[in-house]
């Protein structure tokens, strides 16, 4: 561990509930988010060197004596200046900050110095000073007086006038995800064309780490079986006939690493997504899930949700396609089944065919590039022991690898994974194959034991096996990080029945 270079990062939510949000919630999951969104670890100011703040003219606005204030300028990229209010030298983010908190509603009426300060005191003390300072970063940088940058903001779900905004800049082909998670369903369209143009995720930190990676997409922070086409378009109020509605329903019901429990209420969520697709208008509906749903203790869900979707107004495969992550090139046997209806007039588009061969030893009988082998994958992470990393992890050549901290074992747990053949050992300390992984499978909050280290895989490890982009940050305690990538679908298999879905509408 002498090469790596551990940045601290820290992260804190509480209850919130979109529609019903106090100041406190908004206060605190902004704090997060802009936390994120301007890591101290790039400088001292927590502005990348590359970021460039546009100059600040005129002259500040005076400050309540004894609060704190950083004030930045710059005439140039990674030219910041900070310097702190005091005496008749005061300089005070509040014309910027509280030009933010208007537009994003937490201030009524035109900002006042007590008005940013009294949104600052909500979050916990410690945090003040470093949600000052970002506050002040993001209305320099994004959300900016003359032509703010909303398509591209991670504070929009909570913005009024952002959403607004950003309704006019889509295209013709929009999704709303039901069930969004940490994004992977939406991330996939995203690749494929679609414009995501809502989400929907009750998880308070699923909610986070999709907001955080999908800036520009409004996350309404809610349970789906309450949502109505109604209550979205009051929230959204150009919300129209999106393109398709994606839903990725929970899945611990039907996967046998679950219940497998035929009265488990979650197993019937799938309903509201051929509601809300009628409701909204959606000319097409893309339903996501484990091959387990396909018979649960004598119960066809296949058959229930195919019926649903049709009931719904929609025209369906006969059955559900089953894809491999494999045949994708995605270094896993996970295998995922897709629902696809369309409206009328729309063809139904073809099942996506592979776009790579897997690594599994046989000779490949065309020319599609290989899937990388999951040791492969993983080769230019860092070696580190149980317990060793961070959040984010510095590498000598200015690399950092985010979610990178590795779970803290005792010796005695490290002695039995020490014995764990590759391949072999329980549901929850299974140790990954160099080949083709399992299904990644997030047992006690932990993930599979890494293939060549004596300890579970990290959350960046495990977002490597299922076809996350390294950038993609997922938020929250480190406790649930893993199930936020465990749960979900490889974003390249989305992608494939995006880009199948995106040719039928477009010749429709």
């Amino acid at each position: 561990m002498e090469s790596w270079e551990t940045v601290p990062m820290t992260a804190r939510v509480e209850s919130f509930e979109l529609g019903a949000m106090s100041s406190r919630a908004v206060a605190v999951r902004m704090a997060e988010i802009l936390r994120a969104t301007y890591p101290d670890s790039e400088n001292e100011y927590g502005i990348g060197s590359g970021a460039g703040l546009r100059s600040v003219t005129g002259v500040p606005e005076h400050r309540e004596a004894g609060t704190p204030s950083v004030f930045i300028d710059a005439d140039g990229p990674g030219h910041g200046q900070a310097w702190s209010a005091s005496g008749d030298s005061q300089a005070s983010l509040d014309i910027h900050a509280g030009r933010l908190l208007v537009r994003v509603g937490a201030i009524k009426h035109r900002a006042a110095i007590g008005d940013v300060n009294s949104f600052i005191r909500m979050v916990p003390k410690q945090d003040r000073s470093e949600l000052e300072r970002h506050l002040m970063i993001h209305s320099l940088l994004a959300c900016t007086d003359e032509e703010p940058r909303c398509a591209s903001c991670p504070l929009i779900s909570f913005c009024e006038t952002g959403r607004k905004r950003v309704a006019s800049q889509h295209g013709n082909t929009t999704a709303v995800d039901l069930f969004g998670g940490a994004g992977a369903l939406g991330l996939g369209f995203r690749w494929a064309g679609f414009s995501i143009v809502a989400a929907v995720e009750m998880d308070r930190h699923a909610a986070q780490t999709y907001r955080l990676n999908h800036p520009g997409v409004p996350v309404l922070e809610a349970p789906v079986e309450k949502v109505t086409a109604e209550g979205l378009r009051s929230w959204l109020s150009t919300l129209n006939a999106p393109s398709a509605v994606i839903a990725g329903p929970p899945c611990q019901g039907y996967s046998a690493a679950g219940s497998r429990d035929s009265d488990d209420r979650r197993n019937l969520l799938f309903r509201h997504v051929g509601r809300l697709a009628r409701q909204l208008g959606a000319r097409s509906v893309v339903v996501e899930n484990v091959p387990g749903l396909r018979r649960v203790n004598g119960v066809t869900y296949t058959d229930k949700i195919t019926a649903s979707l049709r009931r719904c107004g929609y025209r369906t495969w006969k059955q559900p396609v089953a894809l491999r992550a494999s045949d994708f090139g995605v270094p896993q046997n996970r295998q995922r089944l897709f629902f696809v209806g369309v409206k009328r007039g729309i063809d139904l588009p073809e099942p996506p065919r592979p776009t790579h061969w897997s690594f599994d030893g046989r000779i490949p009988e065309s020319s599609l590039p290989k899937t990388p082998s999951l040791a492969e994958c993983l080769e230019d992470l860092p070696r580190l022991e149980p317990g060793e990393g961070a959040e984010r992890l510095r590498h000598p050549d200015g690399r950092v690898v985010l979610n990178s901290q590795a779970m803290a074992h005792s010796s005695r747990v490290v002695a039995k994974i020490n014995l764990i053949p590759l391949g072999g050992g329980p549901i929850s300390y299974r140790r990954l194959e160099r080949g083709v992984a399992r299904t990644l499978v997030a047992g006690h909050r932990a993930l599979p034991v890494h293939p060549d280290q004596d300890r579970t895989i990290t959350v960046r490890e495990a977002a490597r096996i299922q076809g996350f982009p390294d950038d993609y940050f997922f938020c929250g305690p480190r406790s649930v990080q893993p199930l936020q990538v465990a749960n979900a679908v490889p974003p390249a298999l989305a992608e494939a029945v995006g880009r199948q879905l995106m040719e039928s509408l477009e010749a429709a």
